[in-house]
């Protein structure tokens, strides 16, 4: 991947965003929207990006959308490592990348500890409160529950079923059923915890 800092030394205007990552392989695709007055200029130094693919999706006179890929750093496994993933865009401002995590509090200590272990080079700017835990779903799983609530699937006595709701977003009820379940488990795991994080595993 690019070097941040070195972009930003050499393209003092420049503003990236990185709008999508993704596994590939072992290796890990990313979308870069670049914004500069020198476009041109920094067409030309992606030659010498130590990547395995960059490719220009877009150009113009003051943009350059690329998809890159290459072996990740190791701040990208800390997303795997917490089971949370950054909001989007990630942006790369001055050389630092400016990164946001949506999470709960009792999850804060799982992130220091995978940024410390993987050697990561950061600072803090804030932390806020008053996290939802619907922030963390998806929004397929935030549609599908909220049809669900509408239709009174979570009424006693139970107004639909899970073939009713699956009729009505055309989609297989085992689809629904799957969707349903995991937005339920991050749910109930944020109300209550998980007693699995303080557990202790003791070795054969």
């Amino acid at each position: 991947m690019p070097d941040m800092m070195t972009l930003a030394e050499e393209f003092p205007d420049i503003s990236l965003r990185f709008l999508a990552n993704y596994p590939k392989n072992e290796d890990v695709c990313s979308v870069l929207e670049v914004r500069t007055d020198e476009t041109k200029r920094f067409k030309e130094t992606m030659e010498y990006w130590d990547t395995e693919t960059v490719e220009i999706l877009h150009s113009d006179d003051e943009t350059v959308v690329v998809m890159l890929e290459g072996e990740p750093p190791e701040g990208y496994f800390v997303s795997e490592d917490i089971g949370y993933h950054p909001t989007s865009p990630v942006v790369a401002r001055d050389g630092y990348l400016f990164i946001e995590f949506v999470m709960p509090e009792s999850k804060m200590g799982d992130l220091w500890q995978s940024l410390d272990e993987r050697d990561v080079n950061y600072d803090v700017l804030s932390i806020t409160e008053g996290y939802d835990v619907v922030d963390s779903l998806t929004a397929r799983q935030r549609e599908i529950l909220t049809v669900a609530i509408e239709r009174g699937y979570y009424d006693n006595p139970r107004k639909c079923s899970l073939t009713d709701l699956a009729n009505e977003l055309d989609v297989n009820k085992s689809v629904i059923s799957g969707v349903l379940h995991r937005a339920e488990g991050e749910i109930i795991k944020d109300a209550i915890g998980d007693p699995r994080d303080s557990e202790t595993i003791a070795q054969p």
